[in-house]
């Protein structure tokens, strides 16, 4: 496969170990885990023949050998290595040795076993009854087809020496594999005429029969080599070198003149040698100095060996035991192999194939579809082309010209089938056209029939003309979860939002007259309406609670965080891939992992600094914006409050209505006053509750409907759309110096009135100022900061070291939680500054003070229509004639009630009108 080594140019480049040996395990992982260098662990082809290692390397047919056995093949060593391109890069500090084994219960003193036993017939039949059914030997043995040549002359893979008679030579060597050992043992069997066959199989078929051999502790000789993994379970000491005579000066040149055949002169021991290190020209080349490093540096002593040995066999149920023991080792020594790692280019962070790759795309897919979710979201709340709704209190045109207001521009197509009566101003300065006055609020003088004789065609034409806009006066900043829980989990708080959100008003609901406003109690009378909506929702309960929590803001708050949390999760990934590799590359850049925490200790200490100001400020704001709030309500209970005194001070002050001649006048003042202030209660939220219409002509409009106005208040209103609550205050306020100038209410009244009236007019403003926008800007801007601080910072600080920890909770965690404390103060303080009176914020419901307030005014002023205080007082002070007394006397005298003088029915009948009478009324 393409690998990459630290310090390579070209990272297409393949590293390659040959043979998989204990030693090439332990490189591989060191060089791939903690060097970051791909390797790839190659077979070596049983055909090729251990001496052909050095001519595959000096070829770069793989790029090391770092365990090279090289006795007897010195002469290929001096070949490929010294006088061609393959390089020697040293040897590991144990000393090999391979040749002829035998059990050690097969020693006559267990420690030294010599050639000379092999000689005997006893040997013959030692070494030969066990394995009688061996005789033949694998094809596997001789992959490399030596068997076929003269030197070897092999009959069924089995060697026999040339001073065999036929059926001579019983005893057996299994010797495995014949390419390795290039012919030595084969010289040394020759050469001492030792009567023994050689038998060639695959390593495993070998391994099986001495272990068998073993088992039955049965004489077995044996090819095996040292240092070595067991034999089958069986530990390699438990096995005896056979020792031939010493080496001297002509074994020596035997041996490196050996030619890789049974013909060679070799008849001494082979003795012990060190383990070679041999590598590919390719390795040798300056942009692979690090794996030339490493390769030099790396050496394993005999404990080493046994160390991994050891490891390997517990490992062997592991799908790859030589690795598994490998990683062992480096865990373990890591003192050890440091000094073997040098870095002389920063190794780059790879992030397609890092470990933690598929881990940081989870979570990248996974926090996508919330940033989805949260646009989405904020889109469905918000109409995008008015970002906040307000509704339109358009200023009257100025006629540069003229210095003089124009009418409202829409008025003019309002109604096009209505005939009116035009006045042309004469003024050479002004031509627009006033509309001729033919409706009239209040009838200022019974006795002048032309000036109460009013057309019908204004207020009709108002019903008519201007449709009911309910899309316009739906709260569209309220949600599907508000419309899911007011269907299926209603609460009082959930009731108040819906209210808004559906735009409809009990208030607007019933219709006035004066016909039902003079009725008695009873049967057909029809009070205003009750709002069956609370004016707020109280949080009596948990499950109140709940529903509050899933409605309001919060849960928006609640996304926004776990997109912050889930933006800190991928950040903190990102971190920690980044300080691991930082530590990979430490040889390299020693400083650049400490400088990379130093900076996140460096941010945190920042983070934690600069939180003092956004959360001073937004403990001030919050306070300032909770008392605002609390302002605006107190402001709704004072209008309230104002209107009903109001109420009070007219029912208790209107003379006149135990007067048969002034009954009727007296009523029609209070109805007028009652419409009044029901009109300036219901106008005082116009412009701040979307319920209230969304322009001059669409309240306007629900007035007339509702009974409140007449037409041609309506268009007299018109003319000062932004002033209409206030000139209706003046109509009250001339209305009462009307009344007073006519005797209805008393001068001592009048302070009172005009007190509670003016209180009206300052208390119905409805507005409370806000703070400046420098400040609020200022605000949102440092709490950004913060939370880009924390969302940075603490995912950065707060991480599982351990390399295999790509996923880090705590990031997640700790982002979440902080993101979800400031940015819900942020919201809080926004959702406060929006008012009591927008669906999107902490709201009440108006309609509920509209109802509550017109019933109450409704109840006052007319209080003394169906019963005198007369009688009351009568009642009182006779209680056995109560019943009678309880009747409706409107016109007899406190004096003949108290002295108990019946009274005609005719006396105590209520004077009749015609119909054209009401309807001049």
């Amino acid at each position: 496969r393409q690998a990459a080594a630290a310090g390579a140019q070209d990272p297409a480049a393949d590293a390659e170990l040959a043979v998989p040996q204990a030693s090439h395990a332990l490189s591989g992982d060191l060089a791939e885990d903690y060097m970051r260098i791909n390797v790839e662990l190659v077979t070596a082809d049983p055909s090729w023949g251990a001496a052909k290692d050095f001519e595959r390397l000096h070829r770069a047919e793989f790029d090391a050998n770092l365990e090279v056995w090289s006795r007897g093949k010195e002469q290929e060593f001096a070949q490929w290595v010294g006088n061609a391109s393959a390089v020697y890069m040293g040897i590991h500090r144990t000393q090999a040795r391979y040749g002829m084994y035998v059990p050690r219960y097969v020693s006559q003193t267990d420690e030294f076993y010599s050639y000379m036993f092999l000689a005997g017939e006893e040997a013959q039949q030692k070494f030969s009854g066990t394995l009688a059914g061996a005789l033949k030997g694998e094809s596997a043995g001789d992959a490399s087809g030596l068997c076929n040549t003269t030197e070897f002359n092999c009959t069924d893979f089995v060697w026999r020496p040339a001073h065999c008679e036929d059926g001579g030579c019983q005893a057996l060597l299994m010797k495995g594999i014949m390419a390795d050992t290039v012919g030595l043992l084969e010289q040394q069997i020759q050469n001492n005429r030792l009567n023994i066959s050689v038998v060639y199989t695959s390593y495993g078929t070998q391994e099986s029969l001495v272990w068998t051999a073993y088992a039955a502790r049965a004489p077995v000789l044996t090819y095996s080599w040292e240092p070595r993994e067991p034999i089958g379970g069986i530990p390699a000491e438990r096995f005896l070198h056979v020792a031939f005579p010493p080496s001297n000066s002509k074994c020596t040149e035997c041996l490196k003149s050996n030619k890789g055949t049974p013909l060679g002169c070799v008849a001494c021991d082979l003795g012990t040698f060190p383990l070679q290190k041999v590598v590919s020209q390719k390795i040798a080349t300056e942009e692979y100095s690090d794996v030339a490093h490493f390769i030099s540096m790396f050496s394993l002593d005999e404990e080493d060996y046994r160390w991994l040995f050891d490891k390997r066999m517990i490992s062997a149920s592991e799908d790859d035991p030589e690795y598994a023991a490998a990683c062992m080792y480096a865990r373990a020594f890591r003192s050890r192999w440091r000094n073997w790692v040098k870095y002389t280019k920063i190794i780059e962070l790879d992030w397609v194939n890092h470990q933690c790759f598929p881990v940081l795309w989870v979570q990248t897919a996974a926090v996508t579809p919330l940033i989805i979710a949260l646009v989405v979201t904020y889109c469905l709340r918000v109409d995008v082309s008015k970002v906040v709704r307000k509704v339109q209190r358009t200023n009257d045109l100025f006629d540069e010209k003229t210095a003089k207001s124009r009418p409202w521009p829409s008025r003019s197509s309002l109604f096009n089938s209505v005939s009116r009566t035009k006045n042309q101003i004469t003024d050479s300065t002004a031509d627009s056209a006033v509309p001729e006055p033919n409706d009239e609020p209040v009838p200022v003088n019974v006795n002048s029939q032309p000036s109460i004789v009013r057309s019908a065609t204004s207020t009709s034409s108002w019903k008519e003309s201007v449709p009911v806009d309910d899309v316009g006066r739906r709260a569209h900043s309220v949600g599907w979860v508000v419309n899911f829980l007011d269907r299926f989990f209603t609460s009082d708080s959930t009731k108040v939002k819906a209210a808004l959100k559906h735009g409809k008003l009990a208030f607007m609901s019933h219709s006035r007259t004066f016909d039902n406003f003079v009725l008695k109690e009873n049967d057909t009378l029809k009070p205003p309406p009750r709002c069956s909506t609370p004016l707020r929702g109280v949080l009596a309960t948990k499950a109140d609670v709940l529903h509050y929590l899933v409605g309001s803001i919060l849960w928006e708050v609640f996304l926004i965080s776990l997109v912050l949390g889930a933006i800190g999760s991928v950040w903190g990934t990102c971190a920690h891939m980044i300080s691991i590799n930082a530590k990979i590359n430490m040889a390299v850049d020693p400083d650049a992992h400490e400088e990379w925490t130093a900076i996140g200790d460096s941010l945190m200490e920042l983070t934690t600094k600069f939180s003092f100001l956004p959360v001073f400020l937004l403990g001030f704001f919050v306070n300032r914006e909770a008392g605002r709030w609390v302002g605006y309500v107190d402001l709704s209970y004072a209008v309230w409050g104002r209107i009903e005194d109001l109420a009070l001070v007219l029912a208790g002050a209107m003379q006149g209505l135990d007067d048969p001649k002034l009954e009727q006048r007296r009523k029609v003042q209070l109805y007028t006053c009652y419409r009044y202030l029901n009109a300036v209660h219901y106008l005082t939220y116009y412009g701040v509750d979307l319920r209230m219409g969304s322009g001059p002509i669409a309240v306007l409009g629900d007035l007339v409907r509702a009974g409140l106005i007449t037409g041609r208040e309506a268009d007299a209103l018109l003319m000062t759309p932004n002033k209409m609550r206030q000139v209706i205050l003046s109509w009250i306020s001339c209305m009462w110096n009307e009344m007073l100038k006519e005797g209805a209410v008393r001068d001592s009244w009048t302070a009172p009135f005009i007190t509670k009236l003016t209180s009206l007019r300052g208390d119905s403003v409805l507005h409370i100022e806000q703070a400046p926008n420098l400040i609020k800007v200022m605000l949102k801007l440092v709490v950004s900061l913060l939370v880009l601080f924390v969302t940075v910072a603490y995912p950065w600080k707060i991480r599982l070291a351990e390399p295999e920890r790509c996923f880090q909770p705590f990031g997640l965690l700790s982002t979440f939680l902080l993101s979800f404390c400031y940015v819900g103060l942020l919201a809080m303080m926004g959702t406060l500054e929006k008012s009591p009176f927008i669906a999107s914020g902490d709201c009440i419901n108006i309609d509920y003070i509209l109802c509550e307030v017109e019933l109450m005014t409704f109840r006052t002023i007319r209080a003394s229509f169906s019963r005198t205080h007369a009688a009351s007082m009568a009642a009182l002070l006779n209680p056995k004639r109560e019943e009678e007394l309880m009747q409706d006397i409107p016109y007899e005298s406190v004096e003949d009630t108290l002295n108990g003088q019946p009274t005609t029915p005719a006396a105590r009948t209520v004077p009749s009108f015609s119909s054209s009478g009401l309807e001049k009324i």
